[in-house]
């Protein structure tokens, strides 16, 4: 074991520690803050923000990059998994958001987990591809990339279930406006009339 490796293991000890021991004295707050933060040690390579709101139970764990969203499309697009498939949707990925960012302004953060609820008992957590707040909404953008036109229907459907569940779950909690887009990019021509939107779901084509 390398020296990185035990010192997490040395941390993660302390931290597990002083949860318990702030658990035993009634103090469910500070407990599950620690645990949280157990979560960046865990992750501390990754950690880029550690974000806690303790006046309405919102925190937030930014990270650099994590593959798995992405892996996931790439997979819903059946392409091999690999280095370049990786780059190349990482690649269209930025592209979408910068134009969103663009479009609304504000201060854009990618992949940032957002956990509602009572901190002590959180009851649903959302990563988005992006997000941005400005005066009048909070803004969530998920992103599907579709190499191939066939490949629309179920990637579509299965993202538009996801996000309702979101929108079902965020929307109680939110204090202000909430926009979920779902943005479709392709470079084939993708008429998204064909598809339902969910109540809270907005529904974007961009051909790239």
């Amino acid at each position: 074991m390398n020296t990185s490796g035990f010192s997490k293991i040395i941390l993660g000890a302390v931290f597990l520690a002083f949860a318990a021991f702030m658990a035993i004295k009634g103090e469910y707050l500070y407990a599950t803050i620690l645990v949280f933060g157990l979560i960046a040690v865990v992750r501390i390579d990754q950690l880029a923000d550690f974000l806690i709101n303790l006046k309405d139970g919102t925190l937030g764990i930014k990270f650099n990059l994590p593959e798995e969203k992405i892996k996931e499309n790439i997979e819903e697009n059946n392409e091999p998994v690999n280095r370049k498939s990786l780059i190349h949707f990482q690649e269209i990925e930025s592209k979408i958001l910068a134009l969103q960012q663009k479009k609304y302004g504000g201060d854009l953060k990618t992949l940032v987990h957002f956990i509602y609820g009572s901190p002590d008992k959180p009851e649903f957590m959302y990563t988005p591809d992006g997000s941005l707040k400005t005066n009048e909404a909070i803004y969530f953008f998920e992103i599907k990339y579709v190499l191939k036109p066939e490949f629309a229907k179920s990637i579509v459907e299965k993202a538009m279930r996801n996000l309702k569940t979101v929108y079902d779950k965020l929307f109680p909690s939110a204090g202000k406006k909430i926009v979920i887009k779902l943005i479709l990019a392709s470079g084939y021509d993708i008429d998204i009339k064909q598809f339902n939107a969910p109540k809270g779901i907005e529904l974007e084509f961009v051909k790239i």
